[in-house]
């Protein structure tokens, strides 16, 4: 004899099918969030830095396969191990005190169920700029310790200069195209957090 599913087995089945397919939002971790650039050095190497101070929420929904969030970039936090040359990034990129730029997420794209590239606004000192970062690697899992879920994934974009507004003594021996790599690690927020 065969049992037919009761009412309430359909709908414990049908809310559990909705809180999946719910939008997820998940706020960056500042110890595994970094923006990282490198740019080409007199045509001899790559000079690498990375701003170090990076926050962050972004929310997904992988049912609908979209996105969106906000990326905060502290500008004063950039680092090349080059105390001459920070300074100089500094002061061209105008950051005095606590000044920062923003990058908006508008969209997410999806190839199947990962995110291939996040399309938005990176805006700053009354600049911005059209950018699409695209994923190298994305993934999500449990995370042990927090005993909640983590995404995170390497995305790339390359800029010029110009259109930054970055205009630097010529004595740097700085190149183009600028490559940015951004590496974000993100923790599931619970409602209300």
């Amino acid at each position: 004899m065969t049992r037919r599913p009761t009412l309430s087995v359909l709908l414990l089945l049908g809310a559990a099918a909705q809180a999946m397919a719910a939008p997820v939002d998940y706020q960056l971790t500042p110890t595994h969030s970094f923006v990282h650039f490198e740019w080409p050095h007199a045509g001899l190497s790559t000079l690498r830095g990375r701003f170090d101070k990076v926050a962050g929420r972004v929310t997904l929904d992988r049912a609908a396969r979209s996105g969106h969030g906000e990326v905060q970039i502290r500008l004063d936090s950039v680092n090349t191990g080059r105390p001459a040359l920070d300074a100089a990034l500094r002061q061209a990129l105008g950051a005095e005190g606590e000044a920062s730029a923003r990058y908006t997420i508008d969209r997410l794209r999806f190839e199947g169920d990962r995110p291939a590239a996040a399309q938005g606004r990176l805006a700053w000192r009354e600049r911005e700029l059209a950018i699409e970062l695209r994923a190298e690697r994305f993934n999500c899992y449990r995370n042990p310790l927090l005993r909640r879920e983590v995404c995170g994934g390497d995305f790339t974009a390359d800029l010029e200069p110009a259109a930054l507004g970055l205009a630097l003594d010529p004595s740097f021996g700085l190149g183009r195209p600028i490559r940015l790599r951004v590496q974000v690690e993100a923790i599931r927020q619970e409602a209300g957090e």
